[in-house]
C-alpha cells in the first residue's frame, strides 16, 4: 500500500508539469518492441499508464510500436480513463529486432509523448527531437541510463525510472581538465553544449569564441550537442580537443600533412601492352636493357636476381621459372614465358617434363616484365595462374610483332565442361526445415519466434533465417537480421556475416552499424574499417567514405594496426569514388596518386567472414576456359596467416580487354576452416562492378553460404559488356 502511495505521489508530480486533463489530450505512446524488451515489467508500465489516464481522462492516443523501424501506427480514443483497448493491443506485441529511434520524432507529432524503452538503441546514435512534452519510462533494471539521460536533456524531457535507483559508483574517479574549441566553419561557435555522458549534470557551454573547458574522468564519454547534431568522444590522454561542425555533422578535427605535386604518368608493360602505372591497379616489375649485365650469356643469367620472389630454372632454361606464391591446383607450378606476345611451351614441375624455350640472345632483349596474380595475368587463363615472365626483344620493337601463331595458353586442358553439375541444393538445417512447415509468412514467423531461443547462440542462425524470409517479406528479413546487434557479445564472424548479407540485400544502414560494432569490439582487425567506408559510400555519404579511405591508406584510421593488406582494395575504391564524385568531394587531403582514373570492363570483389576459410574459386571466361584462384594454406600460407593476424578477408580481380567481353561463371569449392578448425559456416560474397570507373558504372552482388568440406556451388553468373 505504501509503495502505491509513493507511485501516486510521483505521478502527480509529473502531471503537475503540464499533463493536466483536457477535453481530449493528444498522446503518443512509443512502445519499444525490440528483442531486448521481451523481459520488460509490464505490470509496472501498466500501473503507470493506469494512473496517467485516470488523470488525463480523455485522450486521442497514437500507438507507435517500434524496433528496427516503426512496426505500425494505430489510433485509439480514451474516454473517462478507459484505456482498455490500448492495453489489449500492448499485450499482443511480439519482441524482435534491433532498436532505432530515428523516425519517432517524425511520427509522434504534438502533444504528450510517452516513450517506453530501455535506452539500448543499437542501430544508430540519434536523439530524435519531439515536438511535444517527452516522458521516458523505463521498467528494466538492465537499461542504458546514459542514453536515456541524453535523450531527456536534448528534448528537455523527464526520465521516469520504474526500477530501484542505483548509487553513483564513479564519484571517486580521478578527473582531468579537458579544453578545446568547437568551430562552425573557420570561426568558433558559441552556445554549444558540452557534457559528460555518464554525468549529464557536468555540463558547460562554449563561449563567444567557441572555447570550452570541462573536468571529467579519463575513459568517460564527452558529448557535443548543437541543436539536433550530436557526437560522442571517449576521453583519453589527449586533453586538447577541437571539433568542427559541417555537412550536418560534428567531427573531431585531425591534422594530416600531405604532399601534393604534379607527376608525369609512368608507363609500364602489361599483358595488354603499355599502360599508365597508376591506372592498372596492381604491381608490375620490369627491367630494361640497361639493367641487363654485359657479361650475360643467356636470358637466364640476364635476369637472375632481378625480381623478388622469382626463381629461374637450371641449365639456361626459362621454362622452369617459379614465382611465389604458387597457385596451381593442376600440379604444375612453373610460370608462363611469353616472348614478344607469344606464349612458349613450358616445363611441367609435376611430371618432370622439360620443354625448353630455345636460345634467346640477351643482347637482343629490350625489356623483361614479371606479372603476378590473377589481376595481372587473367588474359592467359590457367597457364598464367603461376605468373608470367614477359620478354620483349629489340627485334619486335623494330620490326613489329611476330606473325600470328598459335596461342599456347589456350591449348591446355582447362576447357570448361558446360555439363559440369554444380551443387545448387537448398540449404537444409533443422530450423529451416521447421520454418518450411509454415503455411504462410505469418505462420513461419511465429515458428521462428518459438524456436529462436533454442538457436540464439548459433552464429549463422539469424543470417540463415533472415535469408529465408527475404524472398517473401524484406521487412521481416531486415528485422530478423538486425537481432545480431541485440546480442551482448556477438562474434566477429557473425557480425561480418550480418554485414555481408545486409550489403547483398541493399540495406547499407544495417551494414554500417554492424561494421562499426566490429571496430568497437575488434579494433585490431582491419577489414571493418574498409567495411564502414564502403557502407558509407553505398548510403551516399561520399565525403565520409573518402575521408575514411584516406585514413586507412595513411594509417591514421588506427595507428596501432597495419593496413597494408587492404592497400590495393582501398586505393582502388578511393580512386573510383574520386572519379565518380569529384564535383561533390573535398579531395584536398587525397594524395595525387589516387586522383587519377581507373577503368576496367569489370571489377570483381570477393569478401568472406571467416578469415581462415579455405576455398578455391573457378573463373570461367567467355571462351569457356577456366582458371582457378586458391585461397588455401597450401597455395599461399603467408597470405592466410596475414589475414588471420590482421583480420581481413577480401580480394579484388580486374577483368580487362576485348577477350573478356561475354558470359562469365564463378564456381567455388569449400575446403573448410582448417587453421582454426571452427565450424562456423563461411559466407562468401561476390560484387561485380560493371564498366568500372566509367560514368555508366553499376554493380551486382551475389552471396553463397559454405559449410561442408568439398561443397561446390555456383557463386555468380554474369555478363561483361
Amino acid at each position: 500500500m505504501k509503495t502505491k502511495l509513493i507511485w501516486t505521489f510521483l505521478l502527480c508530480l509529473v502531471i503537475t508539469m503540464g499533463l493536466m486533463a483536457q477535453e481530449q489530450k493528444k498522446v503518443t505512446i512509443c512502445w519499444d518492441v525490440s528483442h531486448s524488451m521481451h523481459d520488460r515489467d509490464l505490470e509496472k508500465e501498466f500501473y503507470f499508464l493506469d494512473a496517467y489516464f485516470k488523470t488525463v481522462q480523455n485522450a486521442a492516443v497514437t500507438l507507435l510500436p517500434f524496433s528496427n523501424e516503426i512496426v505500425s501506427k494505430d489510433q485509439f480514443t480514451v474516454k473517462n480513463a478507459d484505456w482498455s483497448a490500448v492495453k489489449s493491443k500492448l499485450q499482443t506485441f511480439q519482441y524482435d529486432g534491433a532498436t532505432s529511434y530515428t523516425s519517432l520524432g517524425d511520427y509522434a507529432g504534438s502533444g504528450a509523448v510517452l516513450l517506453f524503452t530501455d535506452g539500448k538503441q543499437n542501430l544508430d546514435s540519434s536523439s530524435p527531437s519531439f515536438e511535444g512534452e517527452l516522458y521516458i519510462i523505463n521498467s528494466k533494471k538492465d537499461f542504458d541510463r546514459a542514453s536515456l539521460n541524453l535523450l531527456s536533456i536534448v528534448n528537455n524531457g523527464n526520465l521516469i525510472n520504474l526500477t530501484e535507483k542505483k548509487t553513483n559508483t564513479n564519484s571517486d574517479a580521478h578527473e582531468v581538465t579537458y579544453s578545446g574549441t568547437i568551430y562552425g566553419g573557420a570561426a568558433g561557435l558559441a552556445a554549444v553544449d558540452v557534457f559528460v555522458k555518464e554525468d549529464p549534470d557536468n555540463k558547460v557551454s562554449t563561449d563567444n569564441q567557441g572555447s570550452f573547458q570541462i573536468d571529467a574522468p579519463q575513459g568517460s564519454t564527452l558529448v557535443i550537442a548543437y541543436g539536433n547534431r550530436i557526437t560522442e568522444h571517449v576521453l583519453d590522454e589527449v586533453k586538447n580537443l577541437d571539433f568542427s561542425i559541417s555537412d550536418g555533422e560534428i567531427q573531431l578535427q585531425e591534422v594530416v600533412v600531405t604532399e601534393v605535386g604534379e607527376e608525369q604518368p609512368e608507363e609500364i608493360t602489361t599483358a595488354y601492352g603499355k599502360e599508365n602505372k597508376d591506372k592498372i591497379g596492381y604491381a608490375v616489375q620490369s627491367i630494361g636493357e640497361d639493367q641487363i649485365p654485359d657479361a650475360a650469356t643467356t636470358a637466364n643469367t640476364a635476369v637472375q636476381g632481378k625480381f623478388s620472389g622469382v626463381s629461374l630454372g637450371q641449365n639456361d632454361d626459362l621454362s622452369q621459372t617459379k614465382m611465389r606464391p604458387s597457385n596451381s591446383i593442376l600440379g604444375n607450378n612453373y610460370s608462363l614465358i611469353v616472348v614478344d606476345g607469344v606464349p612458349m611451351e613450358r616445363s611441367n614441375s609435376f611430371t618432370g617434363e622439360i620443354a625448353g624455350t630455345g636460345f634467346i640472345d640477351p643482347r637482343n632483349i629490350a625489356e623483361v616484365t614479371v606479372l603476378k596474380g590473377l589481376a595481372a595475368t587473367n588474359r592467359y587463363g590457367s597457364m598464367g595462374a603461376n605468373g608470367v615472365l614477359m620478354i620483349t626483344t629489340k627485334t619486335a620493337i623494330v620490326d613489329g610483332p611476330r606473325g600470328q601463331k598459335k596461342d599456347l595458353a589456350r591449348l591446355t586442358n582447362n576447357v570448361y565442361d558446360s555439363k559440369l553439375k554444380v551443387n545448387k541444393k537448398s540449404l537444409v538445417t533443422p530450423y529451416l526445415k521447421e520454418l518450411k512447415n509454415g503455411k504462410s509468412v505469418q505462420e513461419a514467423y511465429d515458428l521462428y519466434l518459438n524456436q529462436r531461443a533454442k538457436y540464439w547462440d548459433t552464429p549463422e542462425y539469424l543470417v540463415d533465417v533472415a535469408s529465408f524470409f527475404y524472398s517473401s517479406d524484406k521487412g521481416l528479413g531486415n528485422r530478423i537480421l538486425s537481432n545480431t546487434l541485440e546480442k551482448p557479445t556477438p562474434g566477429y564472424e557473425e557480425l561480418r556475416g550480418t554485414y555481408l548479407k545486409s550489403m547483398e540485400v541493399g540495406n547499407p544502414e544495417l551494414a554500417l552499424v554492424a561494421a562499426n560494432k566490429m571496430i568497437t569490439d575488434f579494433p585490431n582487425k582491419i577489414q571493418p574499417y574498409l567495411d564502414v567506408a564502403k557502407a558509407q559510400e553505398k548510403i551516399g555519404n561520399h565525403q565520409l567514405a573518402s575521408n575514411l579511405y584516406h585514413a586507412i591508406l595513411d594509417g591514421s584510421a588506427n595507428p596501432k594496426v597495419n593496413f597494408l593488406g587492404l592497400e590495393k582494395l582501398v586505393g582502388t575504391d578511393l580512386r573510383n569514388l574520386v572519379n565518380q564524385e569529384r564535383k561533390h568531394l573535398d579531395i584536398s587531403k587525397v594524395s595525387s596518386a589516387y586522383q587519377n582514373n581507373l577503368t576496367y570492363n569489370a571489377r570483381l570483389v570477393l569478401e568472406w567472414n571467416n578469415t581462415d576459410a579455405e576455398f578455391v574459386v573457378q573463373f570461367v571466361n567467355p571462351q569457356k576456359r577456366f582458371f582457378n584462384w586458391e585461397h588455401t594454406v597450401a597455395s599461399d600460407r603467408k597470405r592466410i596467416m596475414d589475414e588471420i593476424q590482421h583480420g581481413f578477408g577480401s580480394e579484388q580481380f580486374e577483368i580487362v580487354g576485348p577477350e573478356t567481353v561475354g558470359d562469365w561463371i564463378l564456381n567455388v569449392t569449400y575446403l573448410g576452416n582448417r587453421t582454426s578448425g571452427n565450424k562456423i559456416p563461411t559466407f562468401l560474397k561476390c560484387t561485380v562492378q560493371y564498366n568500372f570507373g566509367k560514368a555508366n558504372q553499376y554493380s551486382e552482388e551475389f552471396l553463397v553460404r559454405l559449410q561442408d568440406n568439398g561443397d561446390e556451388q555456383q557463386l555468380a553468373k554474369f555478363a561483361v559488356q
